[in-house]
């Protein structure tokens, strides 16, 4: 009996003598699955123009894999692994299809991104579309990728280092899948713990004694007790900034002018307050007064270091900075950085085994106005103080930046196409969903490319899009039940 499919497959000519191989001898090899017992395949030998015919007979219901090795004389003729247009972690299998069905769809597939159409249908369509099927499930990986979603993750959020955008991602991640999301008591704490210790009161407990699948609330990393309270495979993720720019973020939204005496004072009117301090660091920071309440979310020094578990009393101390930012490399799969976040957003995609769906994302806004210039006059000197003022942020971040380069660097240019296609889709995504209401069509359709498979957007999700901690409280409140 004939089956319907065929594969392609190059195999090269290696010269035993030469012990390389020969440039330019290639053969083009059709494999035909003919019955139970039997197959029959043919070698063509492009550069001399003849031909080898190989029976070869299998005893197996299905063949699964082929290397099929020939030598006679000097020649040894071998199949080197199929070459694949994916990414380095999802690898997509192909079933039923010709190789002519195959070249359309990465043809179409090149295309997505180009424009966006709206068709008769009411929905969206980005690129060349004509033949994406409409009833696209977004909550279902495609059923022929073989690796599965990484389900267990920690996000440590790192105060003001864009980790309330990772955030939602992951809230939205852990509600796709129905997981265990670790909540406070109350949607109004914005906590679980404190200052590194999280009591049995600090969260809601799930059923049955079961683990925690997510975490992405604010808690200062306590490598012991996360591993109490996450499930055993838990992957841990976490996002830093430059630091500089991390102070000043911190300053406007947390006004920390008001913290230190005289400060405000000494600022004058329309500058930044930040730039005031960046001047005598040394002397403002013995000023800084503790607010009364929730003193998790202040911090002027080493911020990033301490929401990771650096204690205060180490700020100073070399070697243990640099056995604490080498505990941080150990325990945490994927550090992102916020100025490559789609660059860092892929990676953690092809580490988790997720999907564009997965790490679609949009800024949040802030509502807090500056009243000073938005970009205040920092001078190399006062940059210098700061960071000198600030050793563990700066080689906290330096580490994972160049590392993050490196990785990049190595992904060549097949990252940089995946990162630039998933920068045009992210940004049609972001679009769509904030049109307005009544001009935003049905639903928006992503067609497959070689970096993922086709997906939908629609009013629902674009709904839960950029939302809040508190949205998403009572939402995944449903997995406790």
């Amino acid at each position: 009996m004939w089956a319907n499919r065929f594969e392609l497959f190059d195999v090269q000519i290696f010269n035993n003598r030469g012990g390389g191989c020969m440039k330019g001898h290639f053969f083009r090899v059709e494999l035909i699955q003919i019955n139970i017992c039997q197959l029959e395949f043919c070698m063509m030998q492009l550069s001399r123009g003849n031909a080898v015919f190989i029976p070869v007979f299998a005893l197996g219901a299905a063949l699964l894999h082929i290397h099929v090795k020939f030598q006679r004389n000097d020649w040894v003729v071998s199949r080197p692994p199929p070459k694949r247009n994916v990414s380095l972690t999802t690898m997509m299998t192909t079933k039923n299809i010709t190789a002519k069905s195959n070249e359309k769809n990465m043809t179409n597939s090149t295309e997505v991104g180009k424009r966006s159409s709206q068709s008769d249908d009411g929905h969206v369509y980005l690129g060349s579309s004509s033949n994406i099927s409409k009833s696209i499930s977004n909550n279902k990986l495609p059923s022929n990728v073989i690796c599965k979603p990484h389900l267990n993750v920690a996000f440590m959020k790192v105060h003001k280092c864009g980790s309330t955008t990772l955030s939602n991602v992951i809230y939205r991640f852990g509600y796709k899948y129905k997981l265990i999301v670790a909540l406070p008591p109350t949607r109004d704490r914005s906590t679980i713990g404190s200052l590194g210790t999280i009591k049995d009161s600090d969260y809601k407990h799930p059923p049955g004694g079961k683990l925690w699948n997510i975490f992405a609330h604010h808690a200062m990393y306590n490598r012991t007790r996360f591993h109490q309270l996450m499930a055993p495979d838990t992957r841990y993720v976490t996002i830093l900034r430059e630091p500089l720019r991390r102070l000043q973020s911190a300053f406007k939204y947390f006004h920390l002018q008001r913290r230190f005496p005289g400060l405000k004072e000494q600022t004058r009117h329309g500058t930044s307050p930040v730039v005031t301090y960046l001047t005598r660091p040394q002397y403002w920071d013995p000023l800084y007064r503790q607010p009364i309440g929730n003193k998790e979310h202040y911090c002027f020094r080493n911020c990033m270091a301490r929401d990771l578990g650096l204690k205060e009393k180490d700020y100073d101390n070399h070697t243990a900075v640099q056995e604490f930012v080498q505990g941080i490399e150990n325990d945490f799969t994927t550090v992102l950085i916020l100025e490559y976040l789609s660059e860092s957003l892929v990676l953690l995609k092809r580490r988790m085994c997720w999907t564009f769906h997965d790490i679609l994302y949009t800024y949040g806004r802030s509502s807090r106005k500056q009243r000073y210039k938005r970009n205040p006059p920092i001078t190399g000197a006062m940059k210098d103080r700061f960071y000198n003022r600030n050793y563990a942020d700066v080689l906290l971040y330096t580490r994972f930046k160049e590392s993050l380069q490196r990785q990049i660097k190595e992904g060549g240019a097949k990252f940089r196409k995946e990162v630039k296609h998933f920068k045009r889709v992210n940004k049609h995504v972001g679009r769509y969903c904030n049109s307005k209401k009544k001009k935003r069509p049905g639903k928006m359709v992503v067609p497959k490319s070689r970096w993922n498979g086709a997906f939908s957007v629609d009013r629902p999700f674009c709904g839960r899009y950029g939302k809040s901690r508190k949205y998403w409280h009572q939402r995944l409140q449903s997995a406790y039940h």
